[in-house]
């Protein structure tokens, strides 16, 4: 995720890509190819599928949806920063294209949170799930997350927040837009310091926190069900084996009456 966006000078003036940058491409083309295909399918396998149609599936493909986005507007420019050395596509772009990095990135990690907190709710309390986490809710606190990258991401960088407190560039103009793109400048998010640690502590510690308790819990009652399902299973054993010698000394009883009523007879 890029955590700043501005202009870094590039020590090569050329637009060409430097020597040797084949092999760079094609791998960076594989993993952007593979990112998208595979979570592409992905959703078309839930979308397509009625089996799959449920509601803890719907938070898999908002999470697939993010990372898909991440494949289709985040990397290709990333790539070409990478081997070009700095920012060769539109001067607009550049503030664009980080609001979408940051949003995507934020956007994943929140859906991660919110898979979390569907199998947190699933495991404590199976018999209540359905009624709690309903298709409605789920499409709530989807919308919810994206809402919250989206005004971690855009807004700030529209408004300008993550400039407040961080000096201006040297080569930055008052009427220029920002980020400037000088000649063989790269883009990046040069954002300041309370802008840092209120976005990622929004979007990436908070979350982070929540998904490690709800997996902390979640780990704490599967033990417990385990115990609990071991010790039935034993109780069951141990009511089970008394009643196989009785079952067998009961019939050769009821044999040994047969067989000595018969003989009196004869």
């Amino acid at each position: 995720m890029a955590l700043e966006v501005g202009l870094t000078n590039s020590s090569s003036p050329s637009l060409g890509a430097p020597e040797g940058s084949g092999w760079v491409a094609a791998i960076l083309c594989l993993i952007i190819a593979l990112t998208a295909g595979g979570n592409s399918l992905l959703i078309l396998l839930i979308c397509t599928q009625p089996a799959l149609r449920s509601t803890s599936n719907y938070f898999l493909v908002s999470l697939f949806t993010s990372d898909l986005l991440v494949g289709l507007v985040v990397m290709p420019p990333a790539m070409l920063n990478e081997l070009y050395g700095r920012w060769v596509l539109a001067r607009s772009l550049c503030l664009l294209w980080a609001a979408f990095d940051v949003m995507c990135c934020s956007a994943s990690i929140l859906n991660l949170c919110l898979i979390s907190l569907d199998r947190y709710l699933l495991i404590l309390s199976p018999l209540r799930y359905k009624g709690r986490m309903t298709p409605c809710r789920a499409l709530a606190l989807i919308l919810a997350a994206w809402g919250l990258a989206a005004l971690a991401s855009f807004l700030p960088t529209h408004m300008g927040w993550h400039r407040q407190g961080r000096p201006p560039a040297p080569n930055a103009t008052a009427e220029a837009a920002w980020p400037e793109l000088a000649p063989g400048g790269q883009c990046r998010l040069l954002a300041s310091l309370p802008f840092v640690l209120v976005a990622s502590g929004l979007t990436f510690f908070l979350p982070s926190v929540a998904i490690s308790f709800t997996y902390c819990r979640i780990l704490v009652t599967a033990r417990k069900q385990a115990v609990q399902v071991a010790s039935l299973a034993t109780n069951m054993e141990a009511l089970q084996v008394p009643r196989t010698p009785n079952l067998a000394a009961s019939t050769s009883s009821e044999n040994r009456r047969f067989a000595s009523k018969h003989s009196r007879k004869g």
